[in-house]
């Protein structure tokens, strides 16, 4: 997907009602800190995957100085990004966040082992639609499915199934987001 693509996909999250103009999105930079947060990630995504590492590694620390959103270049993230609130936000390099995901302040998403020693370790793989809440740690090669909720403070070190709702340190299930189902 193109820049465009991205940081539109993000605006529409914000405003779903809004005109996806660059002046728009200009705009809603200098009052969202979540969206400021995202432009600058999608231009450090799309710089990346053209191989202008360094100029990705730029946009990584604006973004760091300016909103508190730490995301590694390599790091793969899907449309519809919403960052609640950016500060404290840590996406690690082989993350994989999916489509509609939103993450509070604080998520760390990362390997077991901060000094990358065990290549086997791994990173996140957050599915489509999830809420990730303040503070959430998600670390290992885990999946957290469609629509989970990781509540505050949670420390997730296993997968997570589709629709679940975890919570505690370290994070066990305790139910399910499904809606209910109309027998009528």
């Amino acid at each position: 997907m193109t820049f465009r693509d991205l940081v539109f996909s993000d605006l529409a999250v914000y405003r779903p009602t809004e005109k996806r103009t660059y002046l728009r999105l200009a705009l809603r930079c200098l009052v969202y800190p979540g969206l400021l947060a995202c432009a600058l990630i999608r231009a450090q995504q799309c710089m990346f995957r053209a191989g202008h590492v360094s100029v990705a590694n730029v946009f990584r620390t604006l973004a760091l100085v300016l909103t508190g959103a730490d995301v590694t270049p390599g790091a793969v993230i899907g449309t519809g990004l919403y960052l609640a609130h950016p500060v404290g936000v840590v996406i690690g390099n082989l993350s994989t966040v999916g489509n509609g995901v939103t993450f509070a302040s604080g998520v760390v998403l990362g390997s077991r082992q901060p000094d990358g020693t065990d290549e086997k370790d791994g990173h996140p793989t957050i599915g489509d639609g999830a809420i990730l809440s303040s503070h959430a740690v998600l670390l290992g090669d885990i999946y957290v499915g469609e629509c989970a909720l990781v509540a505050a403070n949670s420390v997730v070190l296993e997968d997570v199934p589709e629709y679940g709702i975890v919570v505690g340190a370290p994070a066990r299930l305790v139910g399910s987001r499904r809606p209910p189902i109309n027998d009528s």
